[in-house]
């Protein structure tokens, strides 16, 4: 499978998670408010259902991505991004447990940021660069931006044409 044909297919997911995508950031809209409005202890839980979300979507984009090539090694190296996402979520809700058992988590959360941020920015953009020195018919994250990028922007710029063609 080449490149067009992947990002077709990436393309293709992420149309079919579109209305789900925003279906989900609405509730979580309007979740948050009210929990901001009564004052809830329980607002913790709303990033961590947003993470159990992401990772959801993660699973399911990895194995769309496992689709691509039969490798073994390009197949560890989609589990191993996938399970970056994964520890991040389980370590949100250690933290959360921690919260309601009422240990201060500020101090940890500022090792996590400390430490964890810069893991989930690099170890990704690792294994990008391995799958594309492994396949060379990989789409790295920065491709596919690109290329959505270009895509919104004809659309775009399409329906503008259409709307002074209209008036």
């Amino acid at each position: 499978m080449d490149k067009a044909e992947r990002l077709q297919r990436i393309e293709q997911f992420e149309k079919r998670f579109t209305r789900l995508n925003i279906i989900v950031s609405v509730v979580m809209l309007g979740v948050s408010i009210y929990f901001l409005s009564i004052w809830s202890p329980y607002s913790i839980l709303l990033p961590g259902a947003a993470l159990l979300y992401t990772t959801w979507l993660e699973w399911n984009k990895m194995k769309l991505q496992q689709s691509f090539n039969p490798s073994t090694r390009y197949h560890r190296l989609l589990r191993i991004d996938f399970a970056v996402m994964l520890i991040s979520l389980i370590w949100f809700m250690i933290l959360i447990a921690m919260h309601f058992n009422g240990i201060n988590i500020l101090p940890w959360i500022s090792w996590t940021l400390l430490i964890g941020g810069p893991c989930l920015i690099l170890i990704p953009r690792w294994i990008d660069r391995k799958q594309s020195a492994l396949d060379e018919h990989h789409v790295t994250s920065g491709e596919w931006t690109r290329t959505n990028r270009e895509r919104l922007k004809h659309a775009l710029d399409d329906f503008s044409r259409k709307g002074r063609k209209e008036s």
